[in-house]
């Protein structure tokens, strides 16, 4: 049976922007789309993740810095879905979607250097560039209040990477917007939304 592994920030984790905790299994995409796959699918997700970048709130955060021991923990791997780039844009850190962009690089090419596929080769990978920012509310409007235009122009650049490493990318934006609770994260019924159209697009890889 195939291995996807689900690398990625809250958006990832199921974090529910009404409550602060966590939704249920079955209101996280990589569970949803697990549900429509026939494939073992393993979440490693933290809130607050970055692609690369060292965040000034919180300790191992750093996508760079996790990414190749999970990788090798939970090897062979047959598909690696890289879903960060929102917290880089934390206007504390003063990026941009270029320096992101940039940070998913390094991500893409741990992957392609990594011997964590099957018979010891590269695992394939697949970008999924999350959501623009909407309105931040709240606790989240801290962070994120006026990095609106910087979140949508993380598809642009995102979509010049991929090209440029032939890695295959899915823009959540098709099928879900942010919950208009805090204007980043998803609701259950965008989880949902993502994780089946996830479980279509990955099955075409398998």
């Amino acid at each position: 049976m195939a291995v996807v592994l689900c690398f990625g920030d809250s958006l990832t984790f199921g974090f529910d922007p009404a409550t602060g905790g966590r939704f249920p299994p079955d209101s996280r995409w990589p569970d949803v789309m697990a549900t429509g796959l026939d494939a073992t699918v393993i979440t490693e997700a933290l809130p607050g993740r970055t692609t690369v970048f060292d965040s000034p709130y919180a300790d191992t955060r750093s996508g760079r810095a996790m990414l190749p021991a999970v990788l090798e923990s939970h090897a062979p791997v047959d598909l690696v879905i890289l879903m960060l780039g929102t917290n880089d844009l934390q206007g504390p850190l003063e990026l941009s979607a270029r320096h992101s962009a940039s940070g998913l690089w390094t991500l893409i090419d741990i992957v392609n250097r990594s011997a964590a596929g099957p018979d010891a080769g590269k695992p394939q990978c697949l970008v999924v560039v999350p959501p623009p920012i909407v309105d931040p509310k709240g606790f989240m409007g801290v962070f994120f209040e006026g990095r609106e235009q910087e979140s949508q122009n993380l598809a642009v650049q995102y979509r010049a990477i991929c090209e440029q490493t032939g890695t295959p990318v899915f823009f959540a934006a098709d099928v879900v917007s942010p919950s208009p609770v805090d204007g980043i994260h998803l609701d259950p019924q965008g989880q949902r939304a993502l994780g089946a159209a996830l479980a279509e697009r990955v099955g075409q890889m398998l």
